[in-house]
């Protein structure tokens, strides 16, 4: 009989697992949660029954029979017109918070403006008002996330990072992008359209410039596509920031950048406001530029869908904020360590395969 067969008939507990096993059921316990010391065959013929019965625990009951309450806080950027990517985290937020609600669990989401770290900061101390059992954060600010991670582990509040790694200090675990690595693949879908020498400009689109390590990691992966593929330095990379806190950018860097670089073929923008870029196209009729961002926000899905924006590389942030919440709730309910790296899919949506994308998840289009 097949193991999801046996899962139907009837719900299969630790009871039957130590009974099967010929153990206590505390050692079953210390062996599903990697509690105490239990020699290595008697926790393989636990885990044997375990996988054979498909047992899964039933963690309401568990909830309820350790009359426990949890909070989680989460601290994110802020949502709006201005950042809507964000919205698509706090998505997948909301359906935890929906989840978890019979669970004694709640989740309180902060935000703080992406382009300003004081705001961070006064927002990270409101969480520690609050005194949450484990904290999510997009670590944007890095030193000062730093020196929060590291005040988190005096408090002994477990921690987990969305959207953008740290390189050291103690965490849960990591969901986001590979962020290097989807530079290098966005140099390589760009390669396959460029001349043979070519310029190519890295847009980093930023309020009061704050470029964050994630935006660091994707230009340095794109760069070093074309350091080892392309011999010679054939293709010459050039990067630019913009503050998004003037009234007139992008275009004013855009019309400076391209009267000094007339000869550009591609553009890599970094984060999700390619739309930016992409409108100034529209406006000042540039045709014949390979165009390249992230993430299928509605304002980027328009002008993938007219050929403008040539790629985008997208990451399933909805997942990321679910993920990440149901990774913290299993901790602090069992224990159950959090894969240390958590890496979402490097997806590439192209204007014949946008519709697809967008019919899959609507939240992607809000």
């Amino acid at each position: 009989m097949s193991k999801n067969v046996r899962a139907q008939q009837k719900r299969v507990t630790i009871k039957d697992i130590a009974a099967l096993s010929h153990v206590s059921i505390g050692t079953v316990d210390r062996v599903l949660h990697n509690r105490g010391e239990v020699n290595q065959e008697t926790h393989e013929r636990v885990m044997s029954f375990v996988e054979e019965l498909g047992y899964t625990p039933n963690l309401l009951a568990k909830s309820l029979a350790l009359k426990k309450s949890f909070t989680i806080a989460a601290l994110i950027p802020e949502t709006g017109p201005g950042n809507p990517y964000w919205a698509m985290p706090l998505a997948g937020l909301t359906k935890a918070v929906e989840e978890l609600n019979d669970f004694n669990t709640r989740i309180s989401v902060f935000h703080f403006d992406q382009g300003d770290e004081t705001s961070f900061i006064r927002q990270f101390d409101k969480v520690l008002d609050i005194h949450p059992h484990g904290i999510i954060m997009a670590p944007t600010f890095h030193e000062t996330a730093m020196r929060y991670l590291s005040k988190c582990e005096e408090l002994n509040i477990p921690l987990i990072l969305i959207d953008n790694n740290l390189d050291a200090g103690k965490r849960l675990g990591y969901f986001g992008q590979d962020a290097q690595q989807s530079g290098y693949v966005a140099a390589k879908l760009m390669h396959y359209g460029l001349p043979g020498c070519s310029t190519v400009l890295i847009l980093n689109l930023a309020q009061n410039k704050v470029i964050t390590r994630h935006m660091n990691r994707r230009e340095q992966g794109f760069r070093d596509y074309f350091q080892k593929i392309v011999p010679g330095n054939c293709i010459q990379a050039v990067s630019v920031e913009i503050d998004l806190i003037r009234q007139d950018e992008p275009e004013r860097s855009l019309k400076e950048v391209f009267g000094r670089y007339p000869d550009i073929a591609g553009i890599f923008v970094t984060n999700s406001r390619v739309h930016k870029v992409a409108r100034y196209f529209t406006h000042h009729k540039k045709g014949g530029i390979l165009l390249v961002g992230y993430d299928l926000i509605h304002a980027n899905l328009e002008f993938v869908e007219n050929g403008i924006v040539d790629f985008l590389i997208c990451q399933k942030p909805e997942d990321q904020g679910y993920k990440s919440a149901m990774a913290m709730f299993n901790y602090l309910l069992t224990g159950k360590p959090v894969e240390k790296v958590n890496y979402s899919p490097i997806d590439i949506i192209i204007k014949e395969n946008s519709g697809y994308y967008k019919n899959i998840n609507n939240s992607y289009h809000a």
